[in-house]
């Protein structure tokens, strides 16, 4: 794997993940750290970080007049030299020979999709769907607009390809294949970019809508990648983590002192239960003392076990309720139902700083007992109040229907859509990890049974369709990424809410 960390760098393609323009060093800080899980930029090939490549070229982007009818480009790159990671940014450069500065540029009906193949950069196909690997995603859709600065050498990774939708890659599925196509090309247009045969192969037809290369070559445009590693989840505010007792009654309670934040998101607990069946359980968070200000209203979880002596994760939801920042938080729980009568909650490997048990719930803190107890405690880590009624753009009659569960903060979509037949169709897609202000899924539908006295679950066929990749720009609009796996092609559309369903308002 290579990995460019400082020596060069593109403050403009960083800008896509911070909204931030700073030094790549800084950044890549900032990144490792806490919001964004381990970051790096990778450059292929490696030996092009810090001279030019030992090619340069015009195609795709810097050739008008073969352009007329668009083009459809694929560049395999080698997946060893990108590593694994969620691709964030793409960037190109011109070729140090350039003389002056190109663009912006506006390639009209332009899409971009990465996929991973089992194509090599000197075994490319000639015919492009045989380069594309089962995950194909499209991740932009639209007119792309690019500049490139010439000057320096190398030049400045600056001609920007926009990434709307998220593609996780793992070389060990295969090499990464990047395709660009677009409807034409702006006019007057002769730019060379620099280009490389080493770890890079490309194919690339004068026709958009073509299916099979008009040249096939072992090279291909250097290519500057922003990926990050890991699930991208927000460091939580508090981790204590679980040790192998048995642990203690709900009846004692807990408090953390010095709360960090402004809101109250999600509280993971480790429970224990002796005997197999249903477990209710109910969770109160109030602020300074035990009978202070209830914090966003209690939450309960029902869960269940088959065997008895296991242990469980359970998440309550509390909705980013809001907290006075740098308060103490005060948690009690209550057993509603058990098939024991008893339930036991972990105690921590500590001491957890600011994490304290008490004997029982005796205002205003009662007794200091221990100074851990197993509980993981998270910021605000997704958009808010999304949940209702939304409209595709343009398309009246088609939209989709979106939830998030308040226990666990999963994406729920429907999607009211139509086949080519016009009949109607619902697609079925949930995002456990929903974070953010996207989301990503695999859809699925669902067809067979009939109507009312004739249904039977026996007739019920699931088939997957393929997936979807939300982005919401504000509360009530955004843009939606699909490819099918089912015929039905790829694509994007813009839509606007109708309607909410959740409590929580959107900010």
């Amino acid at each position: 794997m290579q990995r460019m960390h400082a020596r060069q760098h593109n403050p403009h393609l960083l800008k896509r993940m911070t909204g931030l323009y700073l030094p790549a060093a800084v950044l890549l800080l900032l990144l490792s750290g806490w919001a964004f899980g381990a970051a790096f930029i990778a450059v292929v090939p490696d030996q092009a970080i810090d001279s030019d490549g030992n090619r340069a070229t015009t195609t795709p982007f810097g050739a008008s007049s073969e352009c007329a009818d668009g083009f459809r480009y694929q560049q395999v790159i080698e997946g060893d030299r990108v590593g694994g990671g969620r691709i964030s940014a793409i960037a190109f450069r011109l070729d140090a020979s350039e003389p002056g500065d190109v663009g912006p540029l506006t390639f009209p009906g332009s899409m971009v999709r990465l996929a991973s193949t089992a194509a090599s950069p000197t075994t490319i196909s000639s015919v492009f769907d045989n380069n594309l690997g089962a995950d194909t995603t499209v991740v932009f859709t639209g007119d792309l607009v690019a500049s490139a600065t010439a000057g320096g050498s190398p030049t400045a990774f600056d001609f920007e390809i926009p990434i709307e939708a998220p593609f996780d890659f793992d070389p060990a599925d295969g090499n990464l294949l990047i395709e660009l196509t677009a409807e034409n090309c702006p006019p007057g247009v002769s730019a060379e970019f620099d280009a490389d045969n080493r770890g890079l192969g490309h194919a690339v037809a004068w026709d958009h809508a073509s299916s099979t290369a008009d040249q096939v070559a072992t090279r291909g445009l250097v290519t500057q990648l922003l990926l990050v590693s890991g699930s991208g989840v927000i460091a939580p505010l508090y981790n204590c983590p679980a040790n192998s007792s048995s642990g203690d009654n709900l009846t004692r309670g807990f408090y953390v002192e010095n709360f960090p934040a402004r809101e109250l998101d999600k509280v993971t607990m480790t429970y224990h239960m002796p005997a197999a069946g249903t477990y209710t359980v109910r969770m109160t968070a109030r602020e300074n003392t035990y009978d202070g200000r209830i914090i966003g209203g209690p939450r309960t979880r029902t869960f269940n076990t088959g065997t008895g002596g296991t242990r469980a994760e359970i998440t309550f939801d509390f909705g980013s309720a809001t907290v006075t920042e740098g308060s103490t938080v005060t948690f009690s729980q209550e057993l509603l139902d058990s098939p024991s009568g008893s339930l036991f909650y972990n105690l921590g490997d500590g001491p957890c700083a600011d994490i304290v048990q008490t004997e029982g719930t005796t205002p205003p803190l009662d007794t200091v007992r221990k100074d851990r107890v197993a509980v993981t405690i998270e910021a605000e880590t997704r958009i808010r109040g999304i949940g209702g009624n939304w409209s595709v753009v343009g398309h009246d009659g088609e939209g989709f229907m979106i939830d998030v569960t308040q226990h666990d903060g999963t994406l729920v979509v429907i999607w009211f859509t139509y086949d080519f037949d016009g009949n109607q169709m619902w697609l079925i897609g949930t995002d456990p990890d929903f974070s953010g202000n996207s989301a990503h899924m695999t859809l699925s539908r669902v067809t067979g049974p009939s109507f009312g006295p004739d249904f039977s679950p026996a007739d019920v066929i699931t088939e997957s369709w393929g997936t979807l990749t939300i982005v919401f720009e504000d509360c009530g609009g955004g843009r939606v990424t699909f490819n099918s796996l089912a015929g039905f092609g790829a694509g994007a559309y813009d839509i606007m809410r109708v309607y909410d369903t959740e409590q929580a308002s959107c900010p």
